[in-house]
């Protein structure tokens, strides 16, 4: 029985998986099984990874369903791993990934472990964008902080955790993932309570293309994080208790119309109320001095405004809140 599985789906990924491959092979540790799903590719993968095929570690199944979440399913159900990570096909694996992951995982206490990540492109050019994601991962790391910041962003990269199987069956492993699929299966690791250890070496190299899912699938647009995000919210953090939506930009209206189309109740406040006179989705806004509680409240933080200056502007009511950066 192999010590780590590997689970990765791929679908038109012809230009990269071999390089993949190379990294999962050029590995220091070797006690793995590489479980290949294809999820109904029209490119010609399965041709180029033959000289793989030919290790008895790497199995090569399709898809039963449709899609990288019943891919992961459908990989996971024929893993015989003690333990499981997910690669995806595009990216490579720094060549002592598994030691490091598998040394980390031996320590008591802890559920999942997780490194720091790279973007890399061969045209040697990343956006901005990715580059402050990859800076505020990285950040998650230093600070062992996944959870806290879970409402901003998805804290842990898709290809880069490891963790004990059975750990991951009993938390219902990959069935029933809502899309972004990553960023659920990390919400399920925080309702269980998980244990994540960051672990300050890069462990992944993300590869940047124009064809990346994350780039053109619907299931990867903001709209679709944030549907995602308070669904979670409501299930796991909301309490009887004031729920104050802090921004009227866009996160805001994002926020404001979930929390509208499922009947949440919420004060929506602004720092600039006069700009919405006739409000937002037929949604009074209103400024935060002049709503008062003595009690508990929730805010949801749709800005880029600190946690302090948030809490701040509740101070002087007697108010505990609990903010949610998102």
């Amino acid at each position: 029985m192999p010590t780590i599985s590997i689970i990765t789906p791929f679908r038109n990924s012809a230009d990269f998986i071999r390089e993949t491959a190379e990294s999962i092979f050029s590995q220091s540790y070797d006690d793995w099984e590489w479980i290949l799903i294809n999820d109904h590719s029209l490119q010609n993968e399965v041709e180029l990874l033959k000289p793989y095929l030919r290790d008895s570690r790497v199995k090569l199944v399709r898809n039963t369903g449709k899609g990288i979440s019943d891919a992961l399913v459908t990989g996971f159900k024929i893993a015989e791993g003690t333990f499981v990570t997910r690669m995806d096909s595009d990216d490579i694996m720094p060549p002592d990934k598994l030691s490091v992951f598998l040394s980390s995982l031996n320590e008591s206490g802890i559920d999942i472990v997780t490194g720091k990540v790279k973007y890399f492109s061969e045209a040697g050019i990343i956006s901005p964008g990715y580059l402050k994601y990859e800076k505020w991962l990285n950040d998650r790391v230093d600070r062992q902080d996944f959870y806290s910041e879970i409402y901003r962003e998805c804290s842990l990269s898709s290809g880069n955790w490891m963790m004990r199987a059975e750990r991951l069956r009993q938390c219902g492993g990959f069935d029933g993932l809502v899309y972004p699929e990553d960023y659920d299966l990390l919400f399920r690791w925080y309702s269980f309570g998980l244990k994540i250890k960051g672990i300050d070496e890069v462990t992944h190299l993300w590869r940047e293309h124009p064809m990346r899912t994350s780039r053109n699938s619907k299931d990867y647009s903001q709209e679709q994080f944030f549907d995602l995000k308070i669904r979670r919210f409501i299930d796991h953090d909301l309490v009887k208790a004031p729920l104050i939506l802090n921004g009227t930009g866009t996160k805001g209206r994002l926020t404001a119309r979930i929390l509208l189309e499922m009947g949440i109740p919420f004060n929506w406040v602004s720092v600039e109320p006069e700009k919405f006179g006739a409000g937002i989705y037929g949604k009074t806004i209103q400024h935060a001095k002049v709503l008062s509680w003595n009690e508990h409240i929730q805010i949801l933080n749709a800005t880029a405004i600190d946690n302090q200056s948030i809490e701040n502007l509740y101070s002087d009511r007697n108010s505990i809140s609990t903010i949610f950066q998102l």
